[in-house]
């Protein structure tokens, strides 16, 4: 997985918010499988992902990406507040953020549609499963979905 390296054009752009690491690469393993030409990126950290999106840092020219994807309990800054965050700020609230959590509670599932996130999904209990989902969440977020392109940073 790459966290600095600058997009390739032509290509669609994901970016993963997890702290865990096993679990990342699970996510990168099914993605490659389900759709070889997204491009991950990855992150272990919400504050890295604010500042990947917002390309501060050591993120500088890395380039937008299509979708973020979110785990919600991660140390310091949680899923929920990655979500406040990203979506109070008007330069990254188009930009689709989907949670991607281990927890199917409907309290959790409730409390980020209304922080703003754009969908929710739980984590598969087997690779199989994970592959079919990252095949429709790119079939439906990068191929059927109308998305606002990059947003503009200043």
């Amino acid at each position: 997985m790459e966290t600095v390296a600058a997009p390739s054009p032509g290509k669609f752009q994901i970016l993963l918010v997890d702290d865990n690491e096993g679990d990342a690469k699970l996510f990168e393993l099914a993605l490659r499988e389900a759709a070889p030409r997204v491009k991950l990126y990855w992150v272990g950290t919400a504050s890295e992902g604010i500042e990947y999106l917002q390309q501060k840092n050591h993120f500088r020219n890395v380039g937008p990406v299509d979708l973020v994807m979110c785990d919600l309990n991660m140390p310091a800054m949680t899923g929920f507040e990655f979500v406040a965050k990203v979506k109070s700020d008007a330069a990254l609230k188009i930009t689709p953020l989907v949670i991607y959590s281990s927890s199917a509670s409907l309290v959790d599932i409730r409390r980020c549609y209304l922080l703003g996130a754009n969908s929710y999904i739980s984590k598969p209990m087997t690779m199989g499963m994970m592959v079919q989902q990252l095949k429709a969440l790119v079939h439906y977020w990068l191929e059927i979905a109308s998305l606002p392109g990059p947003a503009m940073l200043d």
